[in-house]
């Protein structure tokens, strides 16, 4: 079986944040059981637009970018060039009601491969979800309360 990831999975898995231990132990798993991993080629600019904001945000430091993308492209993912199934993008993001084909092109990819979906996006998956593609929300763990 194949998995289809997005950015935000990956992004999660480098940054260090609450979503990270359960981003690796994902990609962990996957890789354990021999799980092809797949992503548009969408994916390699979406994490550096991601740790762009993050710096401009003051929330990662600059200092530790290389160190971020080098773990980033560690992660053996197969990418897929956008060609012969741009119309079926666009096709899908107009399905999904968004004006942006970002998202459409990771589903279009998982619909094609006949792989699921795994997002941190929320809004994403419920969109997919509601109109029958195969997505799954990753949850990032709940943070304590103090009480």
């Amino acid at each position: 079986m194949s998995v289809v990831v997005d950015a935000s999975l990956v992004v999660a898995a480098i940054v260090g944040d609450n979503r990270t231990p359960v981003a690796t132990g994902l990609f962990s798993r996957w890789l354990g059981v021999g799980e092809a991993l797949h992503a548009p080629t969408l994916l390699a600019y979406e994490v550096a637009n991601a740790l762009t904001r993050l710096v401009t945000a003051k929330v990662f430091p600059a200092d530790d970018i290389e160190e971020a993308w080098r773990s980033a492209t560690a992660i053996p993912i197969s990418y897929h060039a956008l060609d012969i199934q741009g119309p079926d993008v666009v096709a899908m993001a107009l399905r999904l009601r968004r004006q942006s084909a970002y998202d459409a092109a990771y589903l279009a990819l998982a619909d094609r491969l006949g792989a699921q979906l795994w997002t941190f996006d929320g809004p994403l998956a419920r969109n997919a979800e509601s109109l029958g593609y195969p997505v799954h929300l990753v949850t990032p763990p709940a943070t304590p309360r103090n009480e």
